[in-house]
């Protein structure tokens, strides 16, 4: 939200200039002037007031409004749209014109298409309004509707239902301004050319007096309240109500056709009027609000926001010109809210050349920000790299020496490695020369006891199966017997079932023997326990 914002309303009557600022007890006037129309930029030095960068109204036929239904689409695709056509109508209508757009609030959830509202106006018109400050030695910062300028200050300074349908309407000198809400949504906008100037025209030329006569005969006599008639307070104020009663109509014609637009627009044929807000200086007319009371059958009420507007800086003079021209500065305080106050509705209307300018600094400052940024970028991230190049190098010199480390610990570990494996080779050579003794030995033992008619012949060890410390072992041997006092096949298979009782000796694998005559040849494998088996033997014996 702005901090203080300047807005000037170039009426076809008088022109108003108020400077509105967000103050501790919300919005603030702090400056208030009006002046003849014809006074033009002498009545805007007159002011005092700063006129930099000001927000100008803008209505009746130096402008239009268009309504164009668009399938939802995102803002660049939607940009090109309503550029387009603003180039197509600037071509059919032989003017340069300026426009603005925005989204009207949805009125149905489920409709696939939305509503823009677009504001043309011509080049020409603005210029006028922008030459008019710059000899004032100001400059315009925007354009803005006045309808769209009396619905914000509508939204910013009045509290209604969410339902109720109001009609805010600005009767002008020369124009007449709509906006029809719904709640806080704005439904429909309109500028219209007509106004307080009609029943002038219309006096005037039945009467046959000038324009400035004709004024002061509507102020003076005119009496529109349809209650009114049959008293009036003179004939003369009869005659002047009758003369101008026709052109009467056109106001209350502009608020109806309006409203039947408005339902049609929005596609709900029942939409109906709940009150009726008038501001400008038109709105005071005597009995316009009986008239449109009776025409519409809703309230009919003066606007007044400024009863909820902070007036305590105003000078004693400033505040008397307030209070004259109360319901006419309403569209000045709408201007000046429109740009101060982000969440109300925008439409600002700017012509090409300065929408070239603005987009240029907004660029060149853009361009300017971003360079700054990747300048800044670069510093901090060279800074960065040669902080991490020291620490990196630092960590590189400890990296380096824990390779050395590591690769003296890796030659000490090559050297234990090859050592164990010359170990291990010479122990399974021990192994391999001890179990074969080992079992020859204790095979000798067993065979002490071999019967007197039984003898050795030889004993070997053999080798049967695997490979290193899984390798088996077994003890040969081979003999004789000869028959004697008894047979030597009872002398032989006794002992054989000695042998195979006798612990130590392995398993004993007896083929049998072969008789030759009253002799017989055997032969007896002792299979010796693997040493790897013998140990966990051992083991398992000492653990019990």
């Amino acid at each position: 939200m702005a901090g203080k914002t300047v807005a000037v309303d170039p009426g076809g009557h008088t022109i108003k200039v108020m400077a509105l600022k967000d103050g501790k007890n919300g919005l603030e006037v702090s400056a208030f002037a009006s002046f003849p129309a014809g006074q033009k930029s002498e009545g805007l030095l007159g002011t005092g007031i700063s006129l930099s960068g000001v927000v100008a109204g803008v209505a009746g036929r130096d402008m239009t409004l268009r309504y164009t239904q668009v399938p939802p689409a995102p803002d660049w695709q939607l940009r090109n749209l309503m550029e387009l056509e603003i180039s197509e109508l600037s071509s059919q209508s032989g003017d340069e014109l300026s426009a603005d757009y925005n989204l009207l609030p949805p009125t149905d959830e489920e409709a696939d298409s939305d509503t823009i509202l677009m504001a043309l106006a011509r080049n020409e018109a603005l210029q006028r309004v922008s030459d008019m400050l710059s000899e004032a030695k100001g400059s315009v910062s925007a354009h803005v509707p006045n309808c769209i300028a009396i619905y914000n200050a509508y939204l910013r300074t009045f509290t209604t239902d969410e339902d109720q349908v109001v009609c805010i309407a600005n009767i002008g000198h020369e124009t007449i301004d709509i906006a029809l809400a719904k709640g806080q949504d704005l439904l429909f906008a309109r500028n219209l050319s007509g106004g307080g100037k009609v029943l002038d025209d219309a006096i005037s030329a039945a009467f046959n007096v000038s324009g400035r006569k004709a004024e002061n005969l509507k102020k003076e006599l005119l009496d529109l309240d349809p209650a009114s008639r049959g008293k009036f307070a003179s004939g003369q104020a009869e005659k002047v109500t009758m003369a101008a009663g026709g052109s009467s109509s056109m106001i209350v014609s502009a608020i109806q056709s309006s409203l039947a637009f408005c339902k049609t627009q929005t596609k709900q044929p029942d939409l109906s009027l709940d009150l009726v807000l008038l501001c400008g200086g038109s709105a005071k007319l005597r009995g316009i609000r009986g008239l449109l009371r009776e025409a519409l059958r809703c309230p009919v009420n003066l606007f007044d926001p400024f009863a909820s507007v902070d007036l305590s800086a105003l000078t004693a003079p400033e505040i008397e010109e307030l209070d004259a021209n109360r319901s006419e500065a309403v569209v000045s305080l709408g201007l000046a809210v429109t740009v101060m106050d982000d969440s109300l509705y925008s439409l600002e209307i700017l012509p090409a050349a300065v929408k070239r300018r603005q987009r240029f600094v907004r660029r060149t400052v853009f361009n300017i920000g971003a360079a700054a940024i990747m300048i800044a970028v670069l510093v901090f991230t060279a800074m960065t790299l040669s902080k991490n190049a020291v620490e990196l190098k630092a960590q590189g010199k400890k990296y380096q020496r824990t390779l050395s480390k590591i690769k003296s610990i890796d030659s000490q570990t090559e050297t234990v490695v090859k050592t164990v494996e010359l170990q291990r080779k010479l122990l399974d050579e021990l192994v391999k020369r001890s179990v074969p003794f080992d079992g020859v030995v204790r095979v000798m033992r067993a065979l002490q006891d071999l019967p007197a008619d039984m003898w050795i012949e030889t004993i070997e060890v053999d080798s049967r199966s695997g490979r290193g410390r899984n390798r088996k072992y077994g003890v040969k041997v081979k003999g004789h017997g000869k028959e004697g006092s008894v047979a030597i096949a009872a002398v032989y298979a006794a002992f054989v079932a000695k042998l195979k009782n006798r612990k130590g000796i392995g398993k004993v694998t007896t083929p049998g023997f072969t008789p030759k005559g009253n002799t017989i040849d055997f032969e007896w494998f002792f299979d010796q326990m693997p040493p790897a088996e013998a140990a966990k033997t051992n083991d398992e014996g000492e653990g019990k």
